[in-house]
């Protein structure tokens, strides 16, 4: 490998976590409390995948992106060093509290906190939908999309320094998405520039069906949480709906990502983000 294998987890800052825990038990995540300061939402049988912890920001805190082992994690480091960007080993309290085997952090050139490791924990306990929803992690956690301040730069990191590949763009009236991936999960990141009130634009739990998708739905209409109709994404085919997060971005919540064989891929430039539908 040349790159990283997976986005592991993410970090988010956040005032509001009974909102979130709130909106985990809606989308049928396993909420784990841990104090008044931190929740670990848990999506499959690794001790945790979206950590929320107590701050007066309301944004993406840290992207934990996955390699193999310490060979692979040696040698990003070395090639991020290459092209000018510093990544320093984190404290073994630090990979502790992460419950990886190791980790190191630097920063992107938007100045977002870029955390690389290997081996998470997995938990001795299953993991418990409320919901009985099972998502498709093996990929990753899903995907996130982030505002940038300057995307050619972001995307200089992602793609020369990380080793993501772009798969598409969607042009828009005044701005390009790029989608880039690290596996054959469409995308695991997302750049488009003009930065926002946040970095985080939106990140995505994927599931194994489309009766998942509509059931969260239905509890997140009920409980007022809806950005979004449902509809299905032009590019990477995805059918989806977005909630409200605490603090004012959106989870996209959905089923069927496309897949894409590295064998037979070829670039395209869409024009619309959906086919149909995923009206606000």
């Amino acid at each position: 490998m040349n790159g990283v294998r997976t986005l592991g987890y993410l970090g988010i800052h956040s005032a509001q976590l009974d909102d979130w825990r709130q909106l985990g038990q809606a989308l049928g995540t396993e909420v784990v409390d841990r104090g008044d300061q931190q929740l670990d939402i848990r999506l499959d049988r690794r001790a945790w995948r979206v950590r929320v912890e107590a701050s007066d920001r309301e944004d993406l805190a840290y992207a934990g992106w996955e390699v193999a082992d310490d060979r692979e994690l040696d040698a990003l480091v070395e090639k991020l060093g290459k092209v000018g960007h510093v990544f320093e080993e984190a404290p073994a309290e630090a990979a502790r509290t992460r419950q990886v085997e190791r980790l190191v952090r630097g920063t992107d050139p938007d100045g977002n906190t870029v955390e690389l490791f290997h081996s998470a924990a997995v938990s001795g306990k299953p993991f418990v939908s409320p919901h009985q929803v099972t998502f498709e992690t093996g990929l990753g956690v899903g995907h996130m999309v982030l505002w940038c301040g300057d995307v050619q730069a972001m995307l200089d990191f992602y793609r020369d320094g990380l080793g993501l590949r772009v798969t598409d763009t969607i042009h828009l009236s005044e701005e390009t998405i790029y989608f880039l991936r690290c596996n054959e999960r469409h995308h695991s990141l997302a750049l488009v520039g003009g930065r926002d009130q946040w970095v985080l634009q939106h990140l995505m739990f994927e599931t194994d069906s489309v009766d998942a998708v509509g059931a969260a739905y239905e509890r997140c209409h009920d409980l007022d949480l809806l950005q979004t109709t449902l509809g299905r994404h032009s590019n990477d085919e995805m059918f989806s709906f977005y909630a409200m997060v605490p603090g004012g971005y959106t989870i996209e919540y959905g089923h069927g990502g496309r897949l894409i064989d590295e064998r037979t891929h070829q670039g395209a430039g869409y024009v619309t983000t959906s086919w149909w539908a995923t009206e606000t």
